[in-house]
């Protein structure tokens, strides 16, 4: 699979005219999601260039990407790895009000 720096060049080859902010947010949360134990289908990279440009369409906030995963359902296809991924983002935040 892709790493970081090599998925960047692929998302800038199909949105060259996304904010690298946004960009970068983007790749922080989809491969934390792909690191969520339990998924039956993690996100892949068609998946990834189809979530970049809807929060590009929809001027998502930067932190909103990280802190929320809007349009998860882009990301995910599966109704128990949406269920799986929001508990686990859920544990997340609520790990990070803790400190």
């Amino acid at each position: 699979f892709p790493d970081v720096p090599m998925m960047r060049r692929i998302v800038r080859v199909h949105q060259p005219e996304l904010p690298d902010k946004l960009l970068e947010q983007a790749l922080e949360a989809f491969y934390w999601l792909r690191g969520v134990g339990g998924l039956q289908k993690k996100p892949s990279t068609s998946e990834l260039i189809d979530w970049v440009q809807a929060l590009a369409m929809h001027g998502v906030d930067r932190q909103a990407v990280v802190s929320r995963l809007p349009f998860l359902g882009v990301l995910l296809k599966k109704d128990a790895d949406v269920d799986t991924a929001t508990r686990a983002l859920k544990g997340k935040i609520a790990g990070a009000g803790r400190r």
